[in-house]
Order: C-alpha cells, then sequence, then structure tokens
C-alpha cells in the first residue's frame, strides 16, 4: 500500500517541480498553469523566491533536482529495487527532508515569504521519506 502512496505522492512533487520550472524558465505564465489558485506564483515576491540563490543547489535550479528525484522515486518504487539501491534512495530522501528544512527556514526567516507550494512540496517530501523508511 505504501508504494502506492509514494508514486501518488511522487507524482504530485513532479507536477509542483514541474510548474516551477516551466515558471522559471519561462515557458509558462505562473497564472496560466492548471494548479490550484492558493498555489499559484504571484508576480510578485512568491515567483522572485525561484531566482534567489537559495533556489539553487550546484548551480542548478532546485525543483530541476525535484523532477529528477520523483521520477527516480517513481522508478524505484516501480522496479521493487532493494538492498543498496533502498538504503541509497533512503539516504536520499533523508538529505531531501534536511534541506526542505533548510529551505523553509530561508523562507520564513531570511526571505520572509509564504509560499504555500514550497511547504507543500516540503511536506510531500517528508511523507515519502516516512513512507521509504
Amino acid at each position: 500500500m505504501s508504494k502506492i502512496f509514494i508514486i501518488l505522492l511522487s507524482t504530485f512533487g513532479f507536477y509542483i517541480s514541474l510548474y516551477f520550472t516551466l515558471v522559471n524558465f519561462n515557458l509558462i505564465h505562473p497564472l496560466k498553469f492548471p494548479i490550484p489558485s492558493v498555489c499559484k506564483l504571484s508576480e510578485n515576491a512568491c515567483q522572485l523566491i525561484i531566482k534567489t540563490k537559495y533556489a539553487r543547489l550546484f548551480g542548478l535550479p532546485n525543483f530541476v533536482y525535484g523532477l529528477i528525484y520523483y521520477l527516480g522515486l517513481i522508478v524505484f518504487v516501480i522496479s521493487g529495487a532493494s538492498g543498496y539501491i533502498k538504503i541509497l534512495v533512503q539516504i536520499v530522501s533523508a538529505l531531501v527532508v534536511v534541506l526542505g528544512i533548510y529551505l523553509s527556514y530561508v523562507l520564513v526567516r531570511i526571505l520572509k515569504v509564504s509560499c504555500v507550494l514550497c511547504f507543500l512540496s516540503h511536506f510531500v517530501n517528508l511523507l515519502i521519506a516516512i513512507l521509504i523508511f
């Protein structure tokens, strides 16, 4: 049962990362993507956060890594991998949660922005990590 939830959560996380990616690279207008209006990136502070230094790790936007992470999770679950692969996925998932805690701190304390999608994606990552362990 947890495999289904991991796939659903990963699909949802992928969708959020895809939205951020498309907006970041100006491939869509932030208000034209099929996503609940409460979650849409406004043209003010919310949209600006994806351009900050905090939104990048090793030069790439965090949400690009998110696309890879969520696809990897789906492949992991579907393949039924175990052993060292499962341990690697658990370690990566734990690191993603730690990064999410740091980025949530940055949003609240440094950037002073309440990004619903950001917090939602961090929560999704926490749920995935719990289900993987």
